[in-house]
């Protein structure tokens, strides 16, 4: 199992679903909860993955703990449950290979980023994070 490996089995689902953007928009939810400013904490650890609070009921983030995590499951089963990469880091190499799939150029991923252990790991709000797509652009 490799990092070929993986990228070759998010080409194919991203060709066979047409998924691409739904994968995009899962890893910008993930590392667009990170503050510097006047937030503090978030990061991309995959916390969106655990539906009972946080992050994964945000409702900026509705679909993705749904339709995204179920499109990526096979691969997720693949390669997170044998170790070869944490959900993290296999969520932004799919947006990244999904953008070079459609035509976009090679972005390199870095990988290190660690998963959350649960949703007590998830920022306490999406409010000054994430935009919700039900507003306009007066909440931004």
């Amino acid at each position: 199992m490799s990092l070929d490996d993986i990228k070759a089995d998010i080409k194919a689902l991203v060709a066979e679903k047409s998924c691409g953007p739904i994968l995009i928009r899962l890893s910008w939810h993930d590392a667009g909860v990170y503050s510097t400013g006047k937030l503090t904490g978030g990061c991309p650890n995959a916390a969106m993955r655990f539906t009972d609070a946080g992050e994964g009921t945000f409702g900026a983030n509705a679909g993705l703990p749904t339709v995204a995590l179920d499109l990526l499951k096979p691969i997720t089963d693949k390669y997170v449950a044998a170790g070869t990469i944490s959900n993290a880091d296999l969520w932004t190499l799919a947006a990244n290979v999904a953008i070079e799939s459609m035509g976009g150029p090679a972005i390199p991923t870095r990988f290190g980023r660690t998963d959350a252990a649960s949703s007590a790991e998830s920022v306490e709000s999406q409010v000054g994070r994430l935009p919700d797509g039900d507003k306009g652009t007066d909440h931004l």
